[in-house]
């Protein structure tokens, strides 16, 4: 049985504010909508201004909703909309394409289109402390491929992408020390995806944005260099070898020689790929993330040894338990047995209670992890098959439980909105 904290369970049935799992467009999100505003005749433009101001950060506030649940939207109407003012600077493209009234001329009523900027919003609600990307950010590695002949090149898009990234809180995964780095053509196989995945683990990434440039680079009739360049960038989650986005951006450089071409091409690039790429990199945390209200999360760090081990496999059978559990585990080096420190919600007797309740498998052979001890932070467990006993001797007297502060009187308002990225979903670490 699933082991989680009541108060998680009643904000989670409360709130409802599970992120939606959207689509990934190669563009930048072209939305559609209609709203209707009173409208006074009698002021006839004033009136028509007014409506068409109130369209736009409605139109703002009715993307943001598709990323998080309308009860967050409107307790934090009023910090979002000071975010996001003026909102012209987070609309890449806004028009109204009809405009009409009612019988009686009281409504106005507006169809508008647009698209998004969702980098330029993401930083603005960071600055503002309305969003957050929780206590450990997801890690994010750009990652050029080897047809960037200029390495300062590849850093210069590296640092326009980044810079972007760092105003939204991500911590950034730099690329220098990589040495297998494919190409577009390799990428495309299923091998070369797991090249990709596996280089960005190495580093720890939860995200990948992979940038691999094909270039016509060629001599003007009038002198100096043309360049014609496609940048086809791929956004991939990295453990589960999954793409999320993919796109390509056509651009064209000139100048005297052939490098400060590519340069310029790139640097009209590098924009779209900020909207594009980085767009459709915060799309997936959004949804692979949960929101966490202002509400008393209490976290424990519990040493945890494990004994008897006879493969790795078994190792990362309980790590991945663990995890199933909301658990953020880490491990260690030294001592006898595999050592690593749980970062959790549940207390030492939730987790006395887990291990010898749990039945794991590893290897298609299934295994059990009784509690052979334990301590205020501490909690050891041995390896044993399935109606084995271990070698130290069991701990039969459960640990008593600790007294909890009560969260009576806790805010169910949010300060802000929190993505913390789900533990599953995090960079799994290397058991040797």
């Amino acid at each position: 049985m699933k082991l989680v904290r009541q108060s998680t369970l009643r904000f989670l049935m409360a709130a409802g504010a599970v992120l939606l799992a959207v689509a990934l467009p190669a563009q930048a999100e072209t939305l559609k909508k209609r709203y209707t505003f009173d409208y006074n005749p009698a002021t006839r433009s004033a009136s028509e201004a007014r409506a068409k101001s109130k369209a736009r950060k409605q139109f703002l506030a009715d993307f943001l909703e598709a990323k998080f649940s309308r009860a967050i939207i409107e307790s934090l109407a009023e910090e979002i909309d000071i975010a996001l003012d003026p909102p012209d600077e987070f609309l890449t493209d806004f028009k109204i394409t009809n405009t009409r009234f009612n019988d009686d001329e009281t409504k106005i009523i507006l169809t508008v289109e647009g698209d998004v900027n969702l980098p330029a919003m993401v930083s603005a609600l960071v600055q503002n402390k309305v969003l957050s990307f929780g206590e450990r950010p997801p890690r994010v590695m750009f990652l050029p491929s080897s047809r960037f002949d200029d390495p300062k090149a590849a850093k210069t898009l590296r640092a326009l992408v980044y810079e972007q990234m760092r105003q939204a809180g991500l911590q950034s995964v730099a690329f220098e020390g990589v040495t297998e780095i494919t190409s577009v053509q390799i990428k495309q196989s299923p091998n070369g995806l797991r090249v990709l995945a596996k280089q960005a683990l190495q580093y720890g990434a939860d995200y990948l944005i992979y940038v691999d440039p094909e270039t016509d680079n060629r001599p003007a009739s009038i002198g100096g260099h043309i360049c014609d360049a496609n940048f086809i960038y791929t956004v991939m989650r990295p453990n589960d070898n999954r793409i999320l986005g993919e796109g390509v951006i056509t651009t064209r450089g000139s100048a005297n020689s052939g490098m400060v071409a590519f340069g310029k091409a790139m640097d009209e690039a590098a924009p779209i790929l900020m909207t594009r790429a980085v767009g459709q990199l915060y799309q997936s945390i959004f949804a692979d993330s949960d929101v966490i209200y202002d509400q008393k999360q209490l976290r424990n760090n519990i040493a945890l040894t494990v004994y008897g081990k006879t493969s790795p496999q078994q190792t990362q059978a309980i790590i991945k338990a663990l995890q199933a559990q909301n658990a953020y585990v880490t491990l260690g080096v030294g001592g006898v047995g595999d050592r690593m420190t749980v970062e959790t919600t549940l207390e030492v007797l939730d987790l006395y209670n887990f291990f010898n309740d749990q039945t794991f498998e590893a290897g298609g052979m299934k295994f059990k992890a009784p509690v052979v001890g334990y301590g205020e932070n501490t909690l050891e467990v041995e390896i044993v098959t399935p109606n084995g006993q271990p070698r130290k001797a069991r701990a039969t007297n459960p640990p008593p439980r600790r007294p909890r502060p009560s969260d009576t009187g806790a805010s169910t308002r949010p300060k802000g909105i929190v993505c913390n990225l789900k533990p599953s979903l995090r960079a799994p670490a290397f058991v040797q």
